[in-house]
């Protein structure tokens, strides 16, 4: 352990800072519940992206990363690089019809878009069961990293008690800021996260063990720096690369990547000032998730394997934290420290109160205590706070391992329920009965598959998405349908593509004429030239630093994405303002 300095002291006590002084600024904001999870849909498309980013920048993450690299090298970083897929559907086929619902969160939506004593259930139990229990999943692994990353910097000290004063102060500012202040907030500690993790990475490669980028590759077995997999041992398997890319970006439900949008993504879409910001913030989201933060933590996971070779599958994603031991220049265990700090913070404050918007806004004060003021609401937000901060301290402690396990197994879990989340949008049959039939048959079909058959993943993810799908498509057919009325009230709200809408209305009717642009091969355009530029940037990158690959084919594919995102968003803003 690296004794600290005055600049990792310095480093350490900066974002405490930062955040104190931005609470003041907004300390005053919180009289209504529309302002505390929703910023009164006001925010700039920067500031919501950037929210997005930092929010999905969690401590957790690099540690994850490492866990990957370790195992299956840069290849196995597909696991989540395919949900890029789903972001770029996201951002070009349903931001602007997020936008236009005028939800306060997504799970109000079904409000909107299902009718009867089913819609009311959906909503309710969605809210408990993502706000709640799904919610304190995520927070688990979150904690869990803090976990492994608190003796590092702190040795001497019990982690558990550290994570406890963390949390305090997490729940402590987040009640007090509200989204808005949440949000400004995750900009200043995503760039100082970021900007952390580049300096962490250029001196963990020129360490006089590594020898630069040219030595770090002489000292790596090659399957280590495959980008693509090529079928042999140590890397990703080719079947499993086929099916992220064809089959879990639309089928599994998973935090940041929900197919068709939702969750905190969806939070800050509709906290956007309109339609044009959400679609750029919910852009500069993905580009900035995928292609502009991953490389840092990628070469570092490199260096760790060279430095500790031997460390086992539970420890692996401590080597991303025992390489700050190797000589780092003076403050940049400060800096690391407070970059970590930086991304835990952002994460659970944005999780604590996307939770809390789902339990108040969506079960308790529709269900269990209706027409209080928001004063009230505000109250019950507070206290649903701690106690999710208290259940996620208790899980990570006591419930969890790896946190790559606990990515695979909410993949696993929800593969199915996706298919919905998107058909809903396009496919006026759809009903609250569907969704609900498909929050049962993913778990189900997760037993019979992964646990009683013992497929593994994500051939388990591949059966249960199929089957549930077809299942779902079925019963739409057999399922009572929604209320006529108000599916044309949600289709002239929000417009989705007409084409799949068309068989609502009566033949003849005046209906009928309701045709609004729907944009679709511009969206359609938009999503593959997006896929474009961030693979094939994460492509050329490649091939810069180590001369691995063909960069005749990375950068040409990398330009042509990025002119055809310019060409889409010109297009799409173009028609917008018709």
């Amino acid at each position: 352990m690296i004794p600290f300095h005055f600049l990792d002291y310095v480093f350490f006590l900066f974002p405490f800072v930062v955040i104190i002084l931005i609470l003041f600024r907004f300390r005053s904001k919180q009289k209504s519940t529309k302002e505390y999870f929703q910023a009164e849909g006001s925010l700039s498309w920067f500031v919501a992206g950037t929210a997005m980013v930092a929010t999905t920048f969690a401590a957790d993450t690099p540690l994850a990363v490492t866990e990957i690299i370790r195992g299956q090298g840069i290849a196995g970083n597909w696991i989540w690089w395919y949900m890029a897929i789903g972001g770029f559907v996201t951002v070009f086929f349903f931001s602007k019809l997020w936008k236009r619902s005028g939800a306060s969160t997504d799970l109000e939506l079904i409000g909107l878009r299902y009718s009867g004593k089913e819609a009311n259930f959906l909503r309710g139990f969605k809210a408990f069961v993502i706000g709640f229990l799904l919610n304190l999943v995520i927070l688990g692994w979150v904690n869990l990293a803090m976990l492994k990353i608190i003796p590092v910097f702190f040795p001497s000290l019990i982690a558990s008690h550290v994570l406890i004063y963390l949390l305090l102060f997490g729940v402590f500012y987040t009640s007090i800021a509200g989204l808005r202040g949440i949000s400004y907030i995750d900009v200043f500690q995503f760039f100082l996260a970021w900007m952390g993790c580049i300096l962490f990475a250029y001196f963990a490669v020129n360490l006089p063990a590594i020898g630069g980028l040219e030595g770090l590759k002489s000292k790596l077995n090659s399957n280590k720096i495959l980008f693509f997999p090529n079928g042999t041992s140590g890397t990703l398997p080719w079947d499993h690369f086929l099916i992220l890319l064809t089959v879990l970006w639309w089928s599994s439900w998973y935090p940041g990547s929900e197919p068709g949008g939702g969750g905190y993504i969806a939070q800050r879409i509709l906290a956007t000032k309109n339609e044009d910001a959400a679609l750029k913030g919910s852009l500069w989201f993905v580009i900035a998730h995928y292609f502009v933060r991953p490389w840092p933590w990628i070469l570092v996971a490199l260096v760790s394997i060279i430095l500790y070779p031997n460390l086992s599958e539970v420890e692996s994603g401590k080597g991303f934290l025992m390489v700050l031991q190797e000589g780092m220049p003076s403050g940049m265990m400060g800096l690391m420290l407070s970059a970590f700090l930086a991304a835990y913070l952002s994460t659970l404050a944005t999780h604590l109160n996307w939770g809390a918007s789902y339990l108040v806004n969506d079960l308790w004060k529709p269900m269990l205590e209706k027409g209080k003021s928001d004063s009230y609401y505000l109250k019950v937000s507070y206290v649903v706070q701690v106690i999710t901060a208290v259940c996620s301290f208790f899980l990570a402690v006591y419930g969890m391992e790896t946190i790559k396990g606990a990515w695979v197994f909410l993949l696993e879990a929800s593969s199915g329920i996706g298919f919905i989340l998107i058909a809903r949008w396009f496919f006026w049959r759809i009903s609250a009965w569907t969704e609900i039939l498909a929050f049962i048959l993913s778990p189900v079909l997760y037993l019979l598959f992964s646990v009683y058959l013992k497929i593994e993943f994500p051939y388990s993810i591949l059966y249960t998405s199929i089957t549930s799908s077809l299942l779902l498509i079925f019963s739409t057919y057999l399922l009572p349908i929604t209320n006529r009325d108000v599916l044309v009230q949600f289709y002239e709200k929000t417009k989705p593509p007409f084409f799949f809408w068309k068989g609502l209305f009566d033949k003849g009717s005046h209906q009928k004429q309701i045709i609004y642009p729907n944009h679709l091969v511009l969206s359609l355009m938009g999503t593959l030239s997006g896929l474009c530029f961030v693979f094939g940037g994460l492509y050329t990158i490649q091939c810069i630093a180590w001369n691995e690959g063909n960069i005749l084919i990375g950068l040409p594919v990398f330009l042509l994405g990025l002119f055809g995102l310019y060409q889409a968003l010109q297009s799409l803003q173009d028609k917008t303002k018709m």
